[in-house]
């Protein structure tokens, strides 16, 4: 099974993280798009990030939102068609938006 997470908030990061880690766990593949505030709090979260992407989540973050933000090596910056792509491709989305 496949899990999508859509990103769109500052405060659902925690929430989104512990949800993908338990999928993980489950032997479930994990994407995630973040976008708009939830950009900014993959940026500010280095460590989660990174926890995120050592355990094979998939993290792609919207260019527009990430404009001029650092975000560790290994999340793609992408467009509303990646978000599309987690969207189609994904069994089961979980929206924080």
């Amino acid at each position: 099974m496949k899990l999508g997470f859509v990103l769109a908030t500052r405060a659902d990061l925690a929430l989104c993280a512990s949800l993908a880690h338990a999928a993980r766990r489950a032997r479930h593949e994990v994407a995630l798009f973040a976008m708009d505030a939830g950009a900014a709090a993959l940026s500010d979260a280095p460590d989660v990030a990174t926890a995120l992407l050592d355990d094979d989540c998939e993290i792609t973050v919207c260019s527009n939102s990430a404009v001029g933000l650092p975000m560790v090596d290994g999340i793609v910056r992408g467009s509303q068609d990646d978000h599309a792509a987690v969207l189609g491709t994904s069994d089961r989305v979980v929206a924080l938006t």
